[in-house]
């Protein structure tokens, strides 16, 4: 890596990459845009972006951006002065319009992105841990995956059952617990998968940015639990028992579908 590379996050050779080294959704790595991505920096960009209300470099020069975290903050130490990475809702900046293209390095590139669409730069901003999984019983007829059906603003959705971990618990101690009281009944439970993190943006009901880890396990159930009593207090309206391709139909949030994906592997 060049030395300009060092002091724009890997931005150098600008003229050489944007001469058709890049390419509309599609680059090594996967094409896929992840919910979050991460923007290398040190903090006087994050107070110019703050200032202006955008973070943007001018002069035409594109951000770049990495789907992962740990490489961002590599190349943040690597500038000089103090580091910093910046964490961009990559979803909901397309969602407004925002063209994110990806380049044959496998960084995400942009020309701007709107402060409203960098979670830690907004006021509120924190960062959430949470667990769950998806617990499976295999009968007689197959695998069945237990889920529960959770009310949104926007409507109902079928989901894991997940949340937050409490001071001192692990993921996997939270996630076991999480099942056991959003589906409101007692599960033997045991990891067959660990299927490590997703992480997505969210705005709390208090509209303050949210950016959550949460970790997800595929879980051995001893037995079908037939009696349930969903925790309505947190939104469970319902838990159901579905076969791999019916939990595959029913369950449409996007960070939920590569996990999916990765579960029918594993029961097929």
């Amino acid at each position: 890596m060049t030395q300009a590379d060092k002091k724009t996050g890997g931005q150098g050779n600008r003229g050489r990459r944007e001469r058709g080294h890049h390419r509309r959704g599609r680059g090594r790595g996967g094409g896929r845009l992840p919910d979050i991505l991460y923007h290398a920096c040190d903090v006087g960009r994050v107070a110019e972006a703050r200032e202006a209300g955008s973070l943007m470099l001018g002069d035409g020069r594109k951000l770049f951006m990495s789907k992962s975290e740990s490489q961002a903050w590599l190349v943040a130490h690597r500038a000089g002065g103090q580091p910093a990475v910046l964490y961009i809702d990559a979803t909901r900046a397309k969602q407004a319009g925002t063209n994110f293209q990806i380049n044959n390095r496998g960084l995400w590139q942009a020309s701007a992105v709107s402060q409203k669409h960098v979670l830690n730069l907004r006021d509120g901003f924190a960062h959430q841990y949470s667990a769950g999984g998806f617990p499976v019983y295999y009968g007689p007829n197959g695998p069945e995956i237990a889920l529960i059906k959770v009310r949104r603003r926007f409507g109902t959705t079928w989901e894991i059952a997940k949340g937050k971990l409490e001071p001192g618990e692990g993921p996997v101690q939270c996630a076991i617990r999480e099942l056991q009281e959003e589906m409101g009944a007692e599960m033997d439970l045991t990891v067959e998968h660990d299927f490590g993190f997703v992480r997505f943006g969210f705005m709390t009901p208090e509209r303050e940015p949210r950016l959550k880890t949460m970790y997800v396990y595929q879980l051995r159930c001893a037995e079908r639990v037939e009696e349930f009593h969903p925790a309505l207090g947190e939104s469970v309206e319902e838990v159901g028992w579905f076969t791999p391709s019916q939990a595959d139909r029913v369950v449409t949030h996007r960070s939920l579908r590569p996990l999916m994906r990765r579960l029918l592997q594993n029961l097929s």
